[in-house]
C-alpha cells in the first residue's frame, strides 16, 4: 500500500507540472513530480481535517484518486502536445555523450543510491524529529486528526503553547509523514529520501536548460558532496526538505527572468508557496523575490502576472494561518515586532554568520568557488548586468534571514544555540543557488561550452 500511495502522489505531481506547460524536459517533470505530489498530498489532508474527514487510508485513497481524475481532466486538453513532448524527450543522441559527462553522472547515481541506503536503514532518532515532526507524524496516522491532536492538549503538555512550540510549524513535513503510516509504512524514513533524490534529478535538469549538461552534471555533484547537507538530507527533519523548494523556487524565478516563459514564473511561485508550507522562516526567500520581481515589473509593465505571482506565494501562509487560528493552535510569540538597536546582539550574530561562511568543514567549496566566481564574472556583471537577478535574490535573502534572526527574542533557546544549529542547518536553502549561480556565470559558461565541444563524441567523429 504505501508503493500504491507513494505511485499515486508522484503521478498527480507529474501531471501538474505536465499541466502547467507539457515543454518542461522530462527530467524536470520527473524530479519535481514527487515533491510536488506530497505537497497537494499534505494540502488535501489539511483541508480535509479541517471540514472533519477523519485522516484514514480510505479516505486519503478517495482524495487522491479524485485529485488525479482533475489533473487527468486538464492533462486531457493538453495530451496531444504533451505527447509529442515526451517523444521528443525519449531521443537520445549517443553522439552528445562525453566521459566527463558520463562519469559525473555515474558518480552522482553511486553516492546518492548510498545516501539513500543509509536513509532507509537508519530509524529517525534526532532529537527534533522525535520531540516533534516525526512523532507527530505518526500520533496523526493513529488519531486520524492534526487539529485535535492528543498531544495539542495544554493540560497534557503544560508547555505546549510556549515559544518556539512544534505545535505552529508549518504542516508539511508532519503530514507528509501521517501519509505514509497511514498506507502501512514501518518508518517514515521514505519521504526525505525519496524527495533529495527527486531533487538531485530536477536539479539537474533545470541546470541543463542554461547551462549545457556536463556543467549541469559538475555543478549538480558538487551540491550533492556538500558535507553537511548531505548528511542531514537522510534525516527527518525538515531544513533539507524546505531548502529543496525555496532553492528551485528562487532558480526557476532566475530563469524566468532569462527566458521569459510564463511557465517557469508560474512554477517558482508554486515552489515558493510549498517552501513556507515547509518552514516558516522561508519567507524570507518570498521576500527576495518579490522585490526583485517588483523592480522588474516595474520597468517591464506585468502588473497583472506580478498579482497572481504574489497571491501564489502567500496562498500556503494564508491556509495555515487561518487553520491555526480556527482550530487555536498558537504559540507565545517570539518575534519582537518594532524596530530597536542592540549592537552586540547584531555583532554576535554577523561573528557567527561569517563563520558559516567560512566553513568549509559544513559547506565544503561552495562559498569559496562562488567568490571565485564572483571575481572571476565581474566584468560581464558589470558590463551586461550577467545574473544580476539571481545574485539579487541571494544576497537579499541572506540579509533578510540575518533580520529574522535579530528580531527574534530568544526565548526558549540561547541565541548563540541556535546560531550554531538551526542557522548552520537554514543554509543548505543557498548551496543549490550558489552553484546555480556559479554555473550559470557567463565566464564559467564558456569553459562549460568549450569542454563540451572538445569531448564530444560528434567531433571526435
Amino acid at each position: 500500500m504505501v508503493i500504491i500511495g507513494i505511485l499515486l502522489a508522484t503521478i498527480i505531481g507529474f501531471l501538474f507540472v505536465s499541466n502547467i506547460s507539457p515543454k518542461f524536459k522530462l527530467c524536470e517533470k520527473i524530479g519535481l513530480s514527487f515533491p510536488i505530489g506530497i505537497f497537494f498530498v499534505t494540502l488535501i489532508m489539511l483541508l480535509m481535517d479541517a471540514v472533519n474527514i477523519q485522516l484514514t487510508r480510505n479516505s486519503m485513497l478517495i482524495g487522491l484518486i479524485i485529485l488525479l481524475i482533475v489533473m487527468l481532466a486538464i492533462a486531457w486538453r493538453k495530451a496531444k502536445e504533451t505527447f509529442t513532448e515526451l517523444k521528443k524527450s525519449f531521443k537520445i543522441s549517443f553522439d552528445d555523450i562525453n566521459i566527463v559527462w558520463l562519469l559525473f553522472i555515474i558518480m552522482i547515481v553511486y553516492v546518492e543510491y548510498m545516501n539513500f541506503q543509509k536513509c532507509m536503514f537508519w530509524p529517525a532518532f534526532d532529537r527534533d524529529s522525535m520531540a516533534g515532526f516525526e512523532t507527530i507524524g505518526y500520533i496523526i496516522s493513529k488519531e486520524s486528526t492534526l487539529k485535535g491532536l492528543s498531544i495539542f492538549d495544554g493540560d497534557y503538555i503544560t508547555t505546549i503553547h510556549g515559544p518556539g512550540s512544534y505545535i505552529t510549524y508549518a504542516p508539511m513535513v508532519q503530514l507528509s509523514y501521517a501519509f505514509v503510516y497511514l498506507f502501512g509504512a514501518e518508518t517514515s524514513k521514505i519521504i526525505p529520501g525519496l524527495m533529495y533524490a527527486f531533487f538531485l534529478l530536477t536539479f539537474y535538469g533545470v541546470s541543463k536548460r542554461i547551462i549545457n549538461k556536463t556543467g549541469a552534471a559538475i555543478i549538480t555533484f558538487f551540491v550533492l558532496l556538500t558535507p553537511e547537507m548531505l548528511a542531514w538530507s537522510s534525516l527527518s527533519m525538515t531544513n533539507v526538505i524546505q531548502a529543496i523548494f525555496a532553492s528551485l523556487g528562487i532558480i526557476y524565478l532566475a530563469v524566468w527572468f532569462r527566458e521569459r516563459q510564463k511557465r517557469d514564473l508560474f512554477l517558482s511561485a508554486v515552489l515558493l508557496a510549498i517552501n513556507v508550507w515547509c518552514r516558516t522562516e522561508g519567507i524570507v526567500f518570498i521576500g527576495a523575490a518579490l522585490c526583485v520581481l517588483f523592480i522588474d515589473m516595474l520597468m517591464k509593465k506585468y502588473y497583472k502576472e506580478f498579482g497572481f505571482y504574489v497571491l501564489i506565494v502567500f496562498s500556503t501562509v494564508i491556509i495555515w494561518t487561518i487553520f491555526m487560528k480556527v482550530y487555536g493552535l498558537y504559540a507565545e510569540g517570539i518575534a519582537i515586532m518594532k524596530p530597536f538597536w542592540d549592537s552586540e546582539k547584531i555583532s554576535t550574530i554577523w561573528k557567527y554568520m561569517m563563520e558559516l561562511f567560512k566553513s568549509t568543514q559544513y559547506y565544503g567549496l561552495t562559498f569559496i568557488v562562488f567568490i571565485l566566481g564572483f571575481v572571476a564574472n565581474l566584468w560581464f556583471l558589470i558590463k551586461k548586468r550577467d545574473n544580476i537577478y539571481l545574485l539579487s535574490m541571494i544576497l537579499l535573502a541572506m540579509i533578510f534571514y540575518i533580520i529574522v534572526l535579530y528580531q527574534i527574542d530568544y526565548k526558549w533557546d540561547l541565541m548563540t544555540n541556535v546560531l550554531v544549529s538551526s542557522a548552520k542547518r537554514f543554509m543548505f536553502c543557498f548551496i543549490p543557488l550558489l552553484w546555480f549561480y556559479i554555473g550559470s556565470n557567463e565566464t564559467v559558461l564558456w569553459l562549460f561550452n568549450k569542454t563540451e565541444s572538445f569531448l564530444s563524441l560528434k567531433k571526435m567523429k
